[in-house]
């Protein structure tokens, strides 16, 4: 076996950020400007989202991305704040362990 042989394949691990209770998982539905959008979520209502300070030059947002919000205390049948956003490896390795809301899986 010399170096350039791709016998055996790695096998990459994904790593998920944690999500508390407090926290839901939500999709993205439409970009709304001003570093807001409106996102489903996984319990069944839609909210619109702030991209927060420190997250908005940072992290870009496209519709139907996977989210993590945390709800506001005052509206919080309304309004959230953007925690995280999921890269395709991270949907990829949620879908195949089935840790997607089954109410989220249905939007695209």
């Amino acid at each position: 076996m010399g170096r350039g042989s791709n016998d055996v394949t790695p096998i990459t691990k994904v790593k998920t950020p944690y999500k508390p209770k407090e926290e839901l998982m939500a999709i993205v539905m439409e970009m709304s400007g001003g570093s807001r959008l409106k996102a489903m979520c996984s319990d069944g209502k839609r909210r619109m989202v702030r991209i927060r300070g420190k997250l908005k030059k940072k992290m870009w947002v496209r519709p139907y991305d996977y989210i993590i919000i945390k709800k506001w205390t005052v509206q919080s049948d309304q309004k959230a704040d953007l925690i995280y956003r999921y890269t395709k490896s991270e949907v990829n390795f949620l879908q195949r362990k089935g840790l997607i809301p089954e109410i989220l899986e249905g939007v695209q």
